[in-house]
């Protein structure tokens, strides 16, 4: 398997798991090379195994659900998320699986519920929070994303992804001062990520400051990597300024 001699591997562990067709850690074993030879189909049958001498293992209904997702079988993977879900209902993580699927699969409202209870279950996991966030938007509870978002940043004051999404929905909501906080929070955190000024700069601009927005255009110009769309993007913003009644 390091090598990356997958079918060459999955022979072994077949094998292996033949010998021993009584021991779990065989079978997932093969499923692992069978996955890793992209042959979801032979993964899943040794997975099947597993379930069968573990039915009580969530873990393993969800392996089988990837193994659906990756054929497309979307139905059938949503099956073996709720299984795995009603065999580990104090599992955080099987509620996560089935709400960041409902998410990726665009039924926002139906992800609300499992994400928030893996979030209730597990609130360290940084990454539930800004997934019941967007959910939450997505679903039309923009009040409640807000809430979200906010009470994320708060327990994972390290996490971009929550603060930029905290900052989306204040954009997407106009109450740009409340947004502009966000992003000066950003950039106070990040201060060589190039597109917090930018969004600054546009917030600024918004709001009618637009000597701070110029400056945030020139900031993200200066701490970007790639300097050059961002000097563009100053260099349009100061032509804009200048064609404006009483420009500069």
């Amino acid at each position: 398997m390091d090598e990356g001699a997958f079918e060459e591997a999955a022979r072994h562990f077949r094998a292996a798991a033949r010998e021993e067709p009584k021991d779990p850690e065989r079978w997932l074993e093969l499923a692992q090379a069978e996955m890793a030879a992209e042959r979801p189909r032979r993964a899943r049958e040794a997975y099947e195994h597993a379930a069968l001498l573990r039915p009580r293992d969530a873990r393993v209904r969800i392996l089988i659900g990837f193994t659906w997702e990756l054929e497309r079988r979307y139905d059938d993977a949503l099956v073996a998320y709720v299984q795995a879900r009603a065999l580990a209902p104090n599992d955080a993580r099987t509620h996560r699986t089935l709400g960041t699927r409902l998410l990726r699969w665009g039924e926002f409202e139906q992800a609300v519920e499992p994400l928030a209870r893996a979030v209730a279950l597990a609130p360290e996991h940084a990454e539930t929070w800004n997934a019941l966030g967007l959910a939450r938007y997505n679903a039309g509870d923009r009040s409640g994303a807000i809430r979200t978002f906010q009470q994320g940043t708060r327990r994972h004051p390290e996490h971009l992804g929550l603060r930029l999404g905290l900052a989306a929905v204040l954009v997407n909501m106009h109450r740009y001062p409340e947004a502009l906080a966000a992003y000066d929070g950003i950039a106070r955190g990040w201060p060589t990520f190039a597109a917090a000024h930018v969004g600054r700069a546009l917030l600024l601009h918004e709001l009618g400051r637009t000597r701070e927005a110029e400056a945030a255009f020139a900031r993200a110009a200066e701490v970007a990597a790639d300097p050059r769309p961002y000097r563009a993007r100053l260099a349009q913003y100061r032509r804009l300024l200048r064609a404006a009644p009483g420009g500069h």
